[in-house]
């Protein structure tokens, strides 16, 4: 009698624990490319940890979840997550998603990414749309789909000259092989602030924003109610925002 009253009383305190907090015990394997991105990610061993894990952190303590990260090139990333070896990939939109096999399942927005045309200094101009940019070579990253300039590309009225990254997108730029380049705002402004380069590069205006959110693999979607829910808190309290913040 005594053993079941214990166990009586076991079972009711783990109730009224998972009432007062997520009883989610999901280990979620979450994308994160190889190299760096700031200020959304750094180079692994970098003792920076960007806006990814820092989110990501808060998040798992709102929802119980463990997170792991795989790190694997862009491409290779978005194999895996087809094939159910990556769970979450961290920082999208459904735009850029729509030729892949697995479309997955979508969180509510949490933040935008804006896009920008990068310059050379010297080759600035004021620009106001793909048109713009007829006849001109501009960097782009590799398997990235940027839908108001895919068209221009696909039909040759705006040649793409694919690059490993952003980073080799800037590296062309300051060594006058390249005259412009598509590229993140957010990124395109860290490393303009943080390498002293205002002297050398110019952003235009964005040409693209658009609301960023969580994909998850179909296999995790018992995860997204509380995922939302966290990220609905985190606006709200305005956490998500000092992280950003952190990082200007």
């Amino acid at each position: 009698m005594k053993q079941f009253v214990f166990c009586l009383f076991a079972a009711i305190s783990a109730m009224l624990l998972c009432m007062a907090q997520p009883c989610a015990a999901d280990t979620l394997r979450v994308m994160l490319h190889t190299g760096s991105f700031p200020p959304y990610f750094f180079a692994e061993g970098d003792s920076r940890t960007g806006t990814i894990k820092d989110i990501f952190s808060v998040l798992a303590r709102e929802t119980g979840d463990s997170i792991e990260y795989v790190r694997v090139p862009f491409n290779r990333a978005l194999l895996k997550f087809e094939a159910g070896q990556i769970d979450i990939e961290p920082m999208t939109n459904p735009a850029w998603r729509r030729n892949s096999k697995v479309p997955g399942i979508y969180s509510i927005p949490y933040t935008v990414s804006r896009e920008t045309v990068l310059f050379n200094s010297s080759s600035y101009f004021p620009f106001h749309g793909p048109e713009d940019f007829w006849g001109k070579t501009v960097g782009v990253v590799r398997g990235y789909r940027y839908p108001e300039f895919d068209s221009y590309f696909a039909d040759g009225r705006i040649i793409d000259h694919r690059l490993e990254n952003e980073g080799k997108i800037i590296q062309l730029l300051l060594a006058g092989r390249l005259d412009q380049g598509l590229i993140n705002l957010d990124f395109a402004n860290y490393r303009i602030k943080k390498d002293k380069l205002g002297s050398q590069l110019k952003a235009g205006g964005p040409f693209s924003v658009l609301d960023i959110m969580i994909r998850f693999h179909p296999s995790k979607k018992n995860v997204l109610p509380r995922f939302n829910k966290a990220i609905e808190k985190l606006l709200n309290d305005g956490t998500i925002k000092r992280i950003y913040d952190q990082y200007r």
